[in-house]
């Protein structure tokens, strides 16, 4: 022992010893002898009975115990664009399908409801998706409109204007009394003298059926198109009723005037002929939880009468947040969302569009939110356990860092704020979903017609038999 601490030599050689056998023993993703992938490294550990001791997957969330493994994983994503397959089989809508293959021999109308956050209000997206829908299938209208919104002025597919003294209630702004939320999280109750004035735009100049959708409207309450012939209702409304304004008369306009206050108003349709229909249902900063307020009686009504057979919810912007890492209470709370607007849209296909790129600040520019992946996964697990559609959006959009190209390209398809799409890129993003979901409608028809199928009888192309 003395001779050890004595000779320099063989102490040097001893502890190199001991540095290179720890060396051998770490995992290779720390030696950099293997490229970390973030998915078959971390997400794809759920179906594995052994999870990595500086990993957690944790009721569908996943987040980093040790900050250390976290930067090699977040070094790796920023060094190579990581893809997922969002065409995973087909785009199973096969209520949808089934609707749109019957459309053409039924006098009828198709609704889709689109149910998102900032992104897609003031009709964003959702005019782009809508015009390229009913230039296929037929229909020509904007469907559903709010009687107030916060971008009125922004949106071109319908002009609108109204008087400042309706009160609103909304997810942010419980309602008081017995007034109740509308299918679109809104609920607009008339003053003495409240009105509200649409006009036709280029995208539809003309209008033939306008309904509106109420309740606890007293007789005589309102005006149309400042006409005394045309004063509604003509009797007493108790409850939940969708009011005929105007049936198979092009007009360019609708003006509501109210003379009696305490009129409960949850929006309007504006239709011109059979086909399909998309209807906005924008809220800001929603994350698509507070879904679960709008009364389930009023949805399960609207779902059977406007004939719904699509539902899309698009939410992620207000939820993803810098380096949060567990999402475990939006997954549980979602979950239970979902299931609710299944319920209440039982023939209806349902498809969940995930989070888009967003990107925040970083030391050398703009980069992705590290937990976008993330939580495009989460949401992907959602749509799968729940047995519905799943779109990602992400990657579609380019995934890892493609915010950064459509903020910054040529054309610009993103506003500056690194998050949201412009008109441009609303476009875009609607072309993609549109195309994607036509693709997998042809093949859904043509399999259907090869098929011998029986009265009463229809077999899903989608399930192996």
């Amino acid at each position: 022992m003395k001779n050890f601490r004595n000779n320099e030599p063989v102490k040097i050689l001893f502890f190199l010893v001991i540095i290179l056998t720890v060396i051998s023993l770490l995992p290779k993703k720390f030696t950099g002898s293997k490229t970390i992938n973030l998915y078959s490294d971390i997400i794809q550990k759920e179906n594995k009975k052994e999870k990595s001791q500086d990993l957690a997957i944790v009721n569908d969330s996943v987040f980093f115990k040790n900050d250390t493994v976290k930067q090699i994983v977040t070094d790796t994503v920023r060094a190579t664009a990581i893809k997922i397959n969002y065409k995973v089989g087909e785009l199973d809508l096969t209520k949808f399908f089934e609707a749109l293959h019957n459309h053409a021999n039924k006098n009828e109308k198709i609704r889709i409801a689109w149910f998102g956050d900032s992104m897609i209000e003031g009709d964003l997206v959702t005019q782009d998706f809508r015009k390229l829908i009913q230039k296929k299938f037929g229909g020509s209208g904007v469907g559903f409109v709010p009687v107030t919104s916060p971008v009125a002025q922004f949106r071109q597919t319908i002009k609108q204007t109204f008087s400042d003294d309706w009160e609103v209630y909304s997810f942010m702004k419980k309602p008081k009394q017995n007034y109740k939320l509308g299918i679109g999280g809104y609920s607009f109750v008339s003053s003495d003298g409240s009105w509200v004035h649409y006009n036709a735009s280029r995208f539809y100049p003309i209008y033939s059926e306008v309904k509106m959708i109420c309740r606890q409207c007293p007789s005589a309450s309102f005006i149309l198109n400042d006409d005394t012939a045309h004063i509604f209702p003509t009797d007493s409304i108790n409850g939940f009723k969708e009011i005929e304004l105007v049936k198979d008369k092009p007009i360019k306009e609708v003006k509501l005037t109210f003379e009696k206050p305490g009129c409960e108003v949850h929006g309007l349709y504006f239709d011109n002929g059979n086909g399909v229909y998309v209807d906005n249902f924008s809220f800001r900063g929603n994350s698509g939880i507070p879904l679960s307020n709008i009364p389930f009686g009023e949805l399960q009504t609207l779902a059977t009468k406007e004939n719904y057979k699509l539902i899309i919810l698009s939410y992620g912007l207000n939820v993803v947040a810098h380096d949060v890492k567990d999402y475990s209470w939006y997954a549980s709370s979602f979950q239970k969302t979902l299931n609710y607007i299944k319920e209440a849209f039982p023939e209806a296909s349902i498809l969940i569009m995930s989070v888009g790129d967003k990107s925040y600040r970083a030391e050398d520019g703009y980069e992705t939110e590290p937990d976008i992946p993330i939580f495009v996964e989460l949401q992907k697990r959602i749509a799968q356990r729940s047995g519905v559609a799943f779109y990602n959006l992400y990657e579609a959009m380019g995934g890892y860092n493609s915010m950064v190209g459509w903020a910054e390209g040529n054309p610009r398809l993103a506003n500056l704020d690194y998050t949201h799409p412009n008109f441009a890129g609303g476009r875009k993003i609607a072309g993609m979903l549109f195309d994607d979901i036509v693709k997998s409608y042809d093949r859904y028809s043509k399999t259907v017609e090869v098929m011998d199928v029986k009265k009463d009888t229809m077999i899903n192309p989608y399930v192996k038999q």
